[in-house]
């Protein structure tokens, strides 16, 4: 989660710069557009953690600040930087791309595209990954289904390899799960082993 620090300067403490060097050293990013600062956050107890640091080394600058978690108060909630902001949710990085907005925009809208085309392309990937999960799910269902009737009638290992749709590693480690189990047994039938469900 993020964690924002909203700042208040005063003119008789210390220049926004120094206050700006304090808050870079202990991780904090620039937030466009308000006197703020954001940083990523495990939860609300490393937040409590980094403003005790942060209480300690703005320590004599003369300088108010208001934590918040969520969004950075006195934030436009509405208008442009608050419409890059919400880019976040497609795996896009709302300063890094504010940042090119505000001195290129041909360059923003490429990034953006490069950026929004392979959050695209991950969401098509994961679709194709539980699609072929979900098909290799079924295509085993469909082979036990069959090796289970194929046993009914009794087959050597040969004649199971003709007609289940499997691999022979599979269906030899399947064969003996299945004699483990007591579900089928191996006969001794001439030089051939046929194996019967029971």
């Amino acid at each position: 989660m993020k964690a924002y620090i909203r700042v208040i300067y005063s003119s008789d403490g210390s220049s926004p710069g120094q206050v700006d060097s304090v808050f870079q050293g202990k991780g904090f990013r620039k937030v466009p557009g308000v006197p703020g600062y954001e940083i990523d956050v495990l939860n609300e107890g490393e937040m409590v953690q980094l403003l005790e640091e942060l209480h300690v080394a703005l320590k004599g600058l003369a300088v108010r600040y208001t934590p918040t978690l969520g969004t950075v108060e006195g934030q436009p909630t509405s208008g442009y930087r608050q419409r890059v902001i919400k880019l976040r949710d497609l795996n896009m990085e709302p300063m890094e791309l504010s940042g090119l907005l505000e001195q290129d925009a041909s360059k923003f809208k490429e990034v953006a595209h490069e950026k929004l085309e392979a959050y695209l392309d991950s969401i098509i990937a994961e679709r194709q990954d539980e699609m072929a999960v979900a098909e290799a799910k079924v295509m085993a269902e469909r082979a036990r289904v069959m090796l289970m009737d194929q046993l009914k009638e009794g087959r050597t290992f040969h004649e199971l390899l003709k007609a289940v749709p499997i691999e022979e590693d599979e269906l030899s480690q399947r064969l003996l799960e299945l004699v483990e189990k007591g579900a089928i047994r191996a006969e001794q039938k001439g030089r051939s082993v046929v194996y019967v469900a029971v």
